[in-house]
Protein backbone atom coordinates (compact mmCIF):
# COMPACT_ATOMS: atom_id res chain seq x y z
CA UNK A 1 0.00 0.00 0.00
CA UNK A 2 2.99 2.29 0.96
CA UNK A 3 4.68 2.03 -2.67
CA UNK A 4 1.15 2.41 -4.12
CA UNK A 5 1.08 5.26 -2.74
CA UNK A 6 4.57 6.46 -3.21
CA UNK A 7 3.31 5.98 -7.32
CA UNK A 8 0.18 7.61 -6.81
CA UNK A 9 1.94 10.70 -5.58
CA UNK A 10 4.47 10.53 -8.22
CA UNK A 11 2.04 10.05 -11.13
CA UNK A 12 0.12 13.66 -9.49
CA UNK A 13 3.44 15.52 -9.60
CA UNK A 14 4.52 14.39 -12.55
CA UNK A 15 1.21 15.21 -14.28
CA UNK A 16 0.75 17.89 -16.98
CA UNK A 17 -1.12 21.11 -15.47
CA UNK A 18 -4.94 20.63 -16.32
CA UNK A 19 -4.97 24.33 -18.08
CA UNK A 20 -2.83 25.58 -20.71
CA UNK A 21 -0.47 28.07 -20.99
CA UNK A 22 -2.18 31.15 -22.56
CA UNK A 23 -4.79 30.00 -19.11
CA UNK A 24 -2.09 30.94 -16.78
CA UNK A 25 -0.89 33.67 -18.49
CA UNK A 26 -4.30 34.99 -18.90
CA UNK A 27 -4.91 34.41 -14.99
CA UNK A 28 -1.61 36.39 -13.85
CA UNK A 29 -3.47 39.17 -15.21
CA UNK A 30 -7.53 38.39 -14.23
CA UNK A 31 -5.96 37.52 -11.05
CA UNK A 32 -4.21 40.69 -10.01
CA UNK A 33 -6.97 42.77 -11.50
CA UNK A 34 -9.50 41.21 -8.91
CA UNK A 35 -7.56 41.15 -5.71
CA UNK A 36 -6.41 45.34 -6.66
CA UNK A 37 -10.00 45.98 -6.12
CA UNK A 38 -10.77 43.50 -2.94
CA UNK A 39 -8.09 43.31 -1.22
CA UNK A 40 -5.89 46.38 -1.80
CA UNK A 41 -8.46 49.08 -2.19
CA UNK A 42 -7.55 50.13 -5.95
CA UNK A 43 -9.40 51.68 -8.19
CA UNK A 44 -10.60 50.98 -12.15
CA UNK A 45 -7.58 52.68 -13.14
CA UNK A 46 -5.45 51.00 -10.46
CA UNK A 47 -6.92 47.40 -11.16
CA UNK A 48 -6.30 47.72 -15.50
CA UNK A 49 -2.86 48.78 -14.95
CA UNK A 50 -2.53 45.76 -12.59
CA UNK A 51 -3.50 43.43 -15.21
CA UNK A 52 -1.50 44.67 -17.50
CA UNK A 53 2.12 44.27 -15.05
CA UNK A 54 0.16 40.99 -13.95
CA UNK A 55 0.24 39.24 -17.36
CA UNK A 56 3.91 40.36 -17.74
CA UNK A 57 4.76 38.76 -14.86
CA UNK A 58 2.88 35.79 -15.94
CA UNK A 59 4.65 35.80 -18.92
CA UNK A 60 7.87 35.74 -16.83
CA UNK A 61 6.95 32.53 -14.37
CA UNK A 62 6.04 31.15 -18.21
CA UNK A 63 10.01 31.71 -18.57
CA UNK A 64 11.10 30.66 -15.92
CA UNK A 65 9.81 27.35 -15.81
CA UNK A 66 10.71 27.17 -19.27
CA UNK A 67 14.43 27.93 -18.24
CA UNK A 68 15.98 26.67 -14.68
CA UNK A 69 18.55 29.32 -14.85
CA UNK A 70 16.40 32.32 -14.62
CA UNK A 71 13.89 30.78 -11.73
CA UNK A 72 16.67 31.22 -9.11
CA UNK A 73 15.93 35.09 -10.34
CA UNK A 74 12.66 35.13 -10.72
CA UNK A 75 11.22 36.65 -7.71
CA UNK A 76 13.17 39.45 -7.39
CA UNK A 77 13.59 39.75 -11.27
CA UNK A 78 9.46 40.31 -11.20
CA UNK A 79 9.38 42.25 -8.08
CA UNK A 80 12.16 44.94 -9.34
CA UNK A 81 10.11 45.28 -12.70
CA UNK A 82 6.80 45.55 -10.47
CA UNK A 83 8.75 48.32 -8.84
CA UNK A 84 9.78 50.32 -11.49
CA UNK A 85 6.67 50.36 -14.11
CA UNK A 86 4.46 51.14 -10.69
CA UNK A 87 6.51 54.01 -9.96
CA UNK A 88 6.22 54.93 -13.67
CA UNK A 89 2.34 54.68 -13.44
CA UNK A 90 2.24 56.48 -9.69
CA UNK A 91 0.98 60.01 -10.72
CA UNK A 92 -2.15 58.11 -12.06
CA UNK A 93 -2.69 55.24 -9.56
CA UNK A 94 -2.05 53.90 -6.30
CA UNK A 95 1.84 52.74 -6.17
CA UNK A 96 0.75 50.10 -3.08
CA UNK A 97 -2.45 48.65 -4.45
CA UNK A 98 -0.34 48.71 -8.11
CA UNK A 99 2.62 47.14 -7.04
CA UNK A 100 1.05 44.58 -4.77
CA UNK A 101 -1.42 43.42 -7.39
CA UNK A 102 0.87 43.07 -9.78
CA UNK A 103 3.23 40.68 -7.15
CA UNK A 104 0.08 39.36 -5.77
CA UNK A 105 1.12 35.49 -6.98
CA UNK A 106 4.44 35.69 -5.34
CA UNK A 107 2.81 36.97 -1.95
CA UNK A 108 3.89 34.32 0.92
CA UNK A 109 1.25 34.55 3.33
CA UNK A 110 0.09 30.99 2.63
CA UNK A 111 3.52 29.41 2.88
CA UNK A 112 3.98 31.20 6.15
CA UNK A 113 0.61 30.25 7.93
CA UNK A 114 1.22 26.70 6.49
CA UNK A 115 4.83 27.11 8.58
CA UNK A 116 2.72 28.05 11.38
CA UNK A 117 0.37 24.97 11.21
CA UNK A 118 3.58 22.73 10.82
CA UNK A 119 5.17 24.19 13.90
CA UNK A 120 1.87 23.72 16.11
CA UNK A 121 1.65 19.95 14.74
CA UNK A 122 5.34 19.75 16.50
CA UNK A 123 6.68 19.31 12.94
CA UNK A 124 9.64 21.65 13.90
CA UNK A 125 12.17 20.99 10.83
CA UNK A 126 9.54 22.05 8.38
CA UNK A 127 7.64 24.65 10.39
CA UNK A 128 10.99 26.42 10.40
CA UNK A 129 12.02 25.84 6.84
CA UNK A 130 8.42 26.60 5.42
CA UNK A 131 8.92 30.01 7.66
CA UNK A 132 12.10 31.50 7.10
CA UNK A 133 11.16 31.01 3.36
CA UNK A 134 8.03 32.77 3.53
CA UNK A 135 10.27 35.72 5.62
CA UNK A 136 12.85 35.35 2.72
CA UNK A 137 10.60 35.75 -0.01
CA UNK A 138 8.59 38.67 1.82
CA UNK A 139 12.21 40.28 2.05
CA UNK A 140 12.69 40.08 -1.87
CA UNK A 141 9.85 41.07 -2.63
CA UNK A 142 10.02 44.27 -0.50
CA UNK A 143 13.36 44.65 -1.50
CA UNK A 144 12.84 44.10 -5.14
CA UNK A 145 9.99 46.63 -5.10
CA UNK A 146 12.59 48.91 -3.99
CA UNK A 147 15.13 48.46 -6.23
CA UNK A 148 12.28 49.37 -8.98
CA UNK A 149 11.41 52.27 -7.41
CA UNK A 150 15.04 53.56 -6.47
CA UNK A 151 15.65 52.43 -10.96
CA UNK A 152 12.79 54.95 -11.77
CA UNK A 153 14.12 57.73 -9.58
CA UNK A 154 17.31 57.82 -11.33
CA UNK A 155 15.90 57.58 -14.50
CA UNK A 156 13.06 60.40 -13.59
CA UNK A 157 16.26 62.77 -12.66
CA UNK A 158 13.99 63.70 -9.03
CA UNK A 159 12.50 61.19 -6.37
CA UNK A 160 8.97 61.17 -6.97
CA UNK A 161 8.18 58.34 -4.46
CA UNK A 162 9.63 58.37 -1.17
CA UNK A 163 8.76 57.16 2.07
CA UNK A 164 6.74 54.17 3.49
CA UNK A 165 5.53 53.26 0.03
CA UNK A 166 3.30 50.53 0.30
CA UNK A 167 1.03 52.89 2.00
CA UNK A 168 -2.76 51.75 0.88
CA UNK A 169 -4.84 54.45 2.67
CA UNK A 170 -3.98 56.82 0.10
CA UNK A 171 -6.04 54.56 -2.36
CA UNK A 172 -9.22 55.96 -3.94
CA UNK A 173 -11.05 52.85 -3.32
CA UNK A 174 -14.36 51.51 -4.89
CA UNK A 175 -17.20 50.92 -2.83
CA UNK A 176 -17.05 47.87 -0.70
CA UNK A 177 -20.38 46.85 -2.11
CA UNK A 178 -18.65 46.23 -5.30
CA UNK A 179 -15.87 43.67 -4.09
CA UNK A 180 -18.81 41.64 -3.96
CA UNK A 181 -18.93 41.44 -8.17
CA UNK A 182 -14.92 40.51 -8.21
CA UNK A 183 -14.74 38.16 -5.47
CA UNK A 184 -16.20 34.82 -7.68
CA UNK A 185 -13.48 35.72 -10.55
CA UNK A 186 -10.46 36.05 -7.83
CA UNK A 187 -11.77 32.94 -6.03
CA UNK A 188 -11.94 31.71 -10.02
CA UNK A 189 -8.74 32.96 -10.53
CA UNK A 190 -6.60 30.95 -7.47
CA UNK A 191 -8.60 27.79 -7.89
CA UNK A 192 -6.81 28.07 -11.79
CA UNK A 193 -3.28 28.72 -9.32
CA UNK A 194 -3.67 25.96 -7.99
CA UNK A 195 -5.16 23.81 -10.41
CA UNK A 196 -8.32 22.73 -9.03
CA UNK A 197 -10.15 21.41 -11.75
CA UNK A 198 -13.28 23.84 -13.40
CA UNK A 199 -15.56 21.03 -11.93
CA UNK A 200 -15.37 22.27 -8.42
CA UNK A 201 -15.37 25.88 -9.00
CA UNK A 202 -18.97 26.76 -7.84
CA UNK A 203 -18.03 24.57 -4.24
CA UNK A 204 -14.78 26.55 -3.98
CA UNK A 205 -16.60 29.65 -4.74
CA UNK A 206 -19.93 28.96 -2.59
CA UNK A 207 -17.48 27.88 0.27
CA UNK A 208 -15.04 30.97 0.33
CA UNK A 209 -17.81 33.14 -0.45
CA UNK A 210 -20.11 31.89 2.73
CA UNK A 211 -16.17 32.56 4.72
CA UNK A 212 -15.53 35.99 3.20
CA UNK A 213 -19.39 36.93 4.41
CA UNK A 214 -18.55 36.42 7.91
CA UNK A 215 -15.20 38.17 7.59
CA UNK A 216 -17.45 41.28 6.40
CA UNK A 217 -20.17 41.26 8.61
CA UNK A 218 -17.33 41.20 11.71
CA UNK A 219 -14.80 43.54 9.86
CA UNK A 220 -17.00 45.78 8.08
CA UNK A 221 -20.41 46.59 9.88
CA UNK A 222 -19.74 45.24 13.70
CA UNK A 223 -16.06 46.66 13.58
CA UNK A 224 -14.37 43.88 14.91
CA UNK A 225 -10.84 43.81 13.33
CA UNK A 226 -8.85 41.58 15.29
CA UNK A 227 -12.08 38.72 15.57
CA UNK A 228 -12.73 38.97 11.72
CA UNK A 229 -10.20 36.49 10.93
CA UNK A 230 -10.51 34.35 13.17
CA UNK A 231 -14.09 34.18 13.14
CA UNK A 232 -14.10 34.00 9.23
CA UNK A 233 -11.34 31.06 9.29
CA UNK A 234 -13.45 28.80 11.76
CA UNK A 235 -16.38 29.26 9.43
CA UNK A 236 -14.03 28.07 6.37
CA UNK A 237 -12.69 24.90 8.26
CA UNK A 238 -16.43 23.75 9.13
CA UNK A 239 -17.87 24.66 6.15
CA UNK A 240 -15.45 22.91 3.85
CA UNK A 241 -15.17 19.63 6.20
CA UNK A 242 -18.99 19.61 6.03
CA UNK A 243 -19.21 20.06 2.43
CA UNK A 244 -16.56 17.36 1.93
CA UNK A 245 -18.32 14.60 4.03
CA UNK A 246 -21.62 15.36 2.11
CA UNK A 247 -20.14 15.68 -1.44
CA UNK A 248 -17.09 13.47 -1.21
CA UNK A 249 -14.69 15.88 -2.23
CA UNK A 250 -11.63 16.82 -0.73
CA UNK A 251 -11.66 18.98 2.05
CA UNK A 252 -8.32 20.78 1.73
CA UNK A 253 -8.81 21.75 -2.20
CA UNK A 254 -12.28 23.55 -1.37
CA UNK A 255 -10.73 25.37 1.69
CA UNK A 256 -7.33 26.57 -0.33
CA UNK A 257 -8.37 29.75 -2.34
CA UNK A 258 -10.66 30.98 0.80
CA UNK A 259 -7.75 30.53 2.68
CA UNK A 260 -5.57 32.03 0.56
CA UNK A 261 -7.79 35.08 0.36
CA UNK A 262 -7.82 35.46 4.39
CA UNK A 263 -3.76 34.71 5.13
CA UNK A 264 -2.07 38.23 5.71
CA UNK A 265 0.31 37.86 1.87
CA UNK A 266 0.73 41.20 1.73
CA UNK A 267 1.20 41.93 5.76
CA UNK A 268 4.85 41.27 5.82
CA UNK A 269 6.10 42.55 2.34
CA UNK A 270 4.83 45.80 3.78
CA UNK A 271 6.68 45.49 6.78
CA UNK A 272 9.87 44.54 4.70
CA UNK A 273 9.20 47.45 2.95
CA UNK A 274 8.71 49.65 5.96
CA UNK A 275 12.03 48.38 7.70
CA UNK A 276 13.96 49.14 4.49
CA UNK A 277 12.36 52.87 4.25
CA UNK A 278 13.50 53.50 7.70
CA UNK A 279 10.36 53.30 9.31
CA UNK A 280 10.76 51.14 12.14
CA UNK A 281 7.30 51.65 13.88
CA UNK A 282 5.59 50.98 10.88
CA UNK A 283 7.28 47.90 10.63
CA UNK A 284 7.29 46.21 14.03
CA UNK A 285 3.38 46.99 13.65
CA UNK A 286 3.29 45.43 10.36
CA UNK A 287 5.12 42.28 11.73
CA UNK A 288 2.66 42.13 14.97
CA UNK A 289 -0.04 42.03 12.33
CA UNK A 290 1.25 39.48 10.68
CA UNK A 291 2.73 37.22 13.23
CA UNK A 292 -1.09 37.47 15.12
CA UNK A 293 -2.99 36.87 12.04
CA UNK A 294 -1.15 33.31 10.61
CA UNK A 295 -1.44 32.38 14.38
CA UNK A 296 -4.72 32.22 14.27
CA UNK A 297 -4.79 30.14 11.44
Amino acid sequence: EVDQAIAELEDIITAPPIYAWYWQVLNWGVLSWSLCLVCFGGSWRDSGLSLAFGLIGGVLSLAAGKFSGYTNIFEVSVSILAGLLSAAVAKWGCFGAISLSATVVLLPGLVMTTGVIELSSRHMVAGTVRIFYALLLAFIIAYGLLIGVEIFNKLAGNPLLDGVLLDLTQCQSLSKWSWFGTFPIGIINIAVLVNIHWRHWLSVTVVAGISYGIFWLFKFHLGLDDLAPVVASFVLGLVANTWAKITGQTAYMILLPGEMFLVPGSVGVRGFSSLLSKDGAQARSWFIRAASLTLLF
